[in-house]
């Protein structure tokens, strides 16, 4: 049948008339008759392969350029345009995919730029016109191809006019939207002027209430995930926490579908790691328990999701860094390189995995997706390597499970080897602050994998793998008296209190204010900052911690000398 419709269409030579009009409403119904997400799914894959998406961007632009509502001619067979790309690119990824290799992206953002249509905003058609348009935007931003087209020509701007509407769906499904394309420093873009927040929480209980578990068209899994997205956004995970999306969540979680269950354990996987709400979700008798029963789920994505949320919640990562580890720990032999990846990089790193061992080096690279393996084995993983490559993405920093792995990376002290996989991405957030200055090997789309390669190899290389039984220790506060090496608890474990008795042993009081909020992991990283990036380092004494004398610089860098951190 869709093949038929689109046949017909491809015939015509004219689209302002009776007859496209007829074909193009045949196509969104043969689309509503397929009532599961496979079958609607399967007809848009369909529309790909015979060429269904072009025709229908072809139609769209003709329509764009003679004027949307210059006739009747004209808009009836728009809508039921828009209402076929929106339908599909919801429903298909690869519909959506080949929208971004298309012209659509450019004109749809022209839609929402456009100043009559602003002004216009409460008439009927004129609503449905940037509904659909902004909506079909959401849909291609879930492909990580198309976001950087998205960023182009002022795309943010174009799509955060609308957080600041009164429409509230046209308010959520641009701060969706944003969600997907916008970087750390641009967050203000999506916090709490526009009521967003609230709106989608709102949205969230009326589809849990709702018989067809829908509210404005948007299912509760499609609300949830899209507060995953802008949760990774540090400062909005407390107004996510504030504005009651966690009794939701924990409904969604008691949910016959998967989906439900898996983006709401999302959501809490995401605000566990702010330090703040920690304490607040683990005195949450019911969503302990919730997550408990959940870590044993039918579903490994869901049982993985539940894992992580419970290790950050309960800080398991900290605490298993500081724990003294028994004899039988202590004899594990080290010596592979982990790969820590984001899924859609998987192709990339497999060639990677396999010429690291054809150089004899030793790989740990989950090769099944985490969803197919425990937390426990990312976590051993870790313990027993010597250096790990961290995939740099926007994926990689959006992902719950990558931060977990990252995270516990840098708290056991793990040497960090980063590969860029994306050209002109710039590592922010968490991910940016647990990088630093590190200089990165280029594994992007655009890299001569050859040259990459044998970079990486010279740099892993260079890095000594401990010898077999040669297990770093961190020693929690209440062990210093049973550390053999040094009367002192190690640098990592510094409190304020300690960086603040050092200083003044060293003489520099003078710099008291500026290490107020110094632990000895941050002294210990300067301390890496020194060796990996001399020159960042030095700029930065001068122009962000204010050491105004060579005399001052080379104190300090005396008392760091002194310091039994490695």
């Amino acid at each position: 049948m869709a093949l038929e419709i689109l046949k017909s269409l491809k015939d015509l030579k004219r689209y302002d008339n009776e007859d496209a009009v007829d074909l193009l409403k045949k196509l969104c119904q043969l689309y509503f008759q397929h009532e599961d997400d496979k079958g609607q799914r399967s007809l848009g894959d369909q529309l790909v392969r015979e060429g269904g998406t072009e025709l229908l961007v072809k139609i769209l632009i003709g329509f764009s350029t003679a004027g949307f509502f210059s006739s009747n001619s004209i808009w009836f067979p728009t809508y039921y345009t828009l209402s076929a790309i929106w339908n599909l690119s919801d429903a298909s990824f690869l519909f959506a995919k080949e929208l971004g290799k298309l012209d659509a992206l450019q004109y749809l953002l022209a839609v929402l730029d456009h100043g009559p249509y602003k002004e216009k905003l409460g008439e009927k058609n004129v609503q449905y016109l940037v509904k659909a348009s902004l909506c079909i935007l959401h849909n291609v931003a879930k492909v990580p191809h198309n976001r950087p087209l998205l960023r182009q020509n002022n795309g943010v701007q174009k799509i955060a006019y609308y957080t600041r509407v009164e429409d509230e769906l046209l308010k959520v499904v641009s701060i969706m939207t944003l969600g997907y394309i916008i970087d750390e420093d641009e967050s203000e873009l999506i916090m709490d002027e526009s009521g967003a927040v609230e709106i989608m929480v709102k949205l969230l209980q009326g589809a849990l209430n709702s018989k067809d578990r829908r509210c404005r068209g948007y299912t509760p899994f499609e609300i949830a995930e899209g507060l995953t997205l802008i949760a990774t956004c540090e400062r909005n995970k407390m107004k996510i926490y504030e504005c009651g999306a966690v009794p939701k969540c924990l409904d969604m979680m008691k949910s016959e579908d998967f989906r439900d269950r898996l983006f709401a354990t999302k959501v809490i996987w995401q605000l566990a790691f702010d330090e703040s709400l920690r304490e607040k979700l683990k005195e949450n008798g019911a969503l302990m328990d919730m997550l408990d029963s959940l870590s044993k789920d039918t579903s490994k994505a869901v049982t993985n999701a539940a894992q992580g949320a419970q290790w950050v919640i309960k800080k398991q990562a900290e605490e298993k860094s500081k724990a003294k580890p028994d004899s039988k720990s202590v004899k594990q032999t080290s010596g592979h390189v982990m790969i820590s990846y984001q899924w859609d990089d998987q192709k990339t790193l497999l060639e990677v995995n396999k010429t690291l061992q054809n150089a004899g080096i030793k790989v740990w690279m989950d090769v099944e997706q985490m969803a197919g393996s425990t937390l426990q084995a990312m976590a051993e993983a870790v313990e027993k390597a010597y250096a790990v490559i961290i995939c740099v993405s926007p994926k990689y920093k959006d992902s719950p499970n990558c931060r977990t792995e990252a995270e516990y990376t840098f708290q056991l002290r793990k040497e960090i080897i980063p590969l860029m996989m994306e050209q002109n991405y710039k590592p922010d957030g968490w991910l940016g602050a647990l990088l630093g200055a590190k200089l990165w090997i280029d594994f992007s789309d655009n890299c001569n994998f050859e040259e990459s390669i044998k970079q990486l190899i010279k740099e892993i290389k260079g890095r000594t793998p401990p010898e077999e039984n040669d297990v770093v220790i961190a020693v929690s506060s209440n062990d210093q008296q049973t550390n053999a090496s040094s009367k002192d608890p190690p640098l990592i474990t510094w409190t304020k209190e300690h960086v603040g008795l050092w200083l003044k042993e060293n003489g520099l009081d003078f710099c008291l204010n500026v290490f107020a909020e110094y632990d000895g992991s941050l002294i210990y990283q300067l301390q890496r900052l020194r060796r990996e990036a001399p020159e960042f380092f030095y700029a930065s004494l001068r122009r962000d911690m204010g050491f105004s004398t060579l005399t001052e610089i080379l104190k300090f860098l005396r008392a760091l000398e002194k310091t039994d951190g490695p």
